[in-house]
């Protein structure tokens, strides 16, 4: 009874051995989905891992190449400004030699050539944005002035006030490049003439 070929246990068993190949979803293990889930899910963000990593790259590499610009402008922009004062100070250096080698015994005449040299050359300093600092007759100012002497005065509306410039000072926009040498006023009363007995 057990023949096998075509026969109703064989036909069963054969059932049995495709169930088993191909399982129902009330075969499938809960554990199975939950871990094929997880995989694609940590595939999905290394593959977000991997696209944030290149954009993080080369955002610094942009950032790299663009300090190396500011770099390179910022080296040519002093070099074009080196320029300027250089052509100012040769402009203002050969005409001295000019002056020099004119041979001239008129002594007024080349003190009359030094100043207008020295005008000039003030003048285009101006012009690359130099100022002088005025003082004379201003109140004493730490930030723009450099006391060397204290003058006594007799006039109490001159003290703390700049009465002379020793040497003069420059800034360029708000900043002081060279403070004011000045003599400043001290008010010292007058002294009562004594009476002499």
């Amino acid at each position: 009874m057990s023949e096998r070929n075509g026969t109703p246990i064989e036909v069963a068993e054969e059932t049995r051995e495709a169930q088993s190949e191909e399982p129902t979803p009330e075969a499938i293990d809960p554990h199975e989905a939950e871990l094929a889930a997880l995989r694609e899910q940590n595939e999905a963000q290394a593959k977000r891992i991997d696209e944030l990593a290149r954009a993080y790259a080369d955002a610094l590499n942009e950032r790299e190449s663009f300090r190396r610009r500011l770099e390179r402008e910022s080296e040519r922009q002093i070099e074009r400004a080196r320029g300027d004062v250089a052509i100012v100070l040769l402009d203002a250096a050969e005409d001295l030699r000019r002056a020099v080698e004119a041979h001239t015994e008129d002594a007024r005449a080349l003190a009359e050539g030094v100043r207008m040299i020295a005008d000039n050359f003030f003048k285009q300093l101006g012009q690359l944005g130099l100022e002088r600092i005025e003082a004379v007759g201003k109140p004493f100012d730490p930030l723009f002035h450099e006391a060397v002497d204290l003058v006594p005065t007799e006039d109490a509306s001159q003290d703390g006030v700049v009465l002379e410039e020793a040497r003069m000072g420059w800034k360029m926009g708000e900043r002081v490049l060279r403070a004011t040498r000045v003599r400043v006023g001290k008010h010292v009363p007058a002294q009562p003439p004594s009476e002499e007995a």
